[in-house]
């Protein structure tokens, strides 16, 4: 049975998936004191992999939110620290964004690392755009048809996110909108992700 690559769960994964191991602060968990959330996730005497630090393969995830009621201006500096810790590592980003697109695309140009766009919803222009930034993109349950049949395959990633199911279903239908097999796909996925990921 083919083992399926899901880029973000918040929850156990069947024996025939894999993850990677992330810390990050979301920017609906940000905080006046998100100094010392910062510190507790990614210091050098608590952060859980400290002992082992390439065991860590992303930052986040983390970003950018205008629909929550946390003030933006405490979100950018929680979401510059962690850019900082993601280029200090030199490993990737996964990126939560709600209508910050431009804002993110600005901090983004001070970013050598890898960003990945999680849960994308969006048109095709919006994804050319972060094609064209150098963006990964990934989707998860809900998703726009025509963004996902255009991705190329070398920056696609799929996920569940908080929805507690096995991922099989979604890259079958994947699959199918794109006009390949399950097999095809998963290999593609494992690409990018051993690429970007487990180097």
């Amino acid at each position: 049975m083919t083992k399926l690559f899901n880029l973000h769960t918040h929850h156990p994964l069947p024996p025939d998936e894999e993850t990677i191991r992330t810390c990050g602060i979301h920017p609906w968990r940000v905080t006046p004191n998100w100094q010392r959330k910062f510190n507790l996730c990614f210091g050098p005497l608590n952060f859980p992999f400290s002992s082992a630090p390439q065991l860590l393969h992303a930052i986040g995830e983390c970003g950018l939110d205008s629909l929550c009621d946390v003030p933006m201006e405490l979100q950018e500096a929680a979401f510059r620290a962690q850019v900082g810790e993601s280029e200090l590592r030199c490993i990737p980003m996964i990126i939560h964004c709600v209508k910050q697109t431009q804002q993110l695309l600005d901090i983004h140009r001070t970013a050598t690392q890898t960003w990945v766009w999680h849960g994308f919803r969006g048109k095709p222009q919006q994804m050319q755009q972060l094609l064209q930034h150098g963006f990964y993109i990934s989707f998860g349950m809900h998703y726009n048809s025509d963004s996902l049949a255009a991705c190329p395959h070398d920056r696609l990633f799929l996920e569940t996110d908080d929805i507690q199911t096995s991922i099989r279903p979604l890259y079958e239908q994947v699959a199918q909108l794109r006009s390949t097999t399950l097999e095809v796909l998963s290999q593609q996925v494992w690409d990018n992700a051993k690429r970007l990921f487990f180097k």
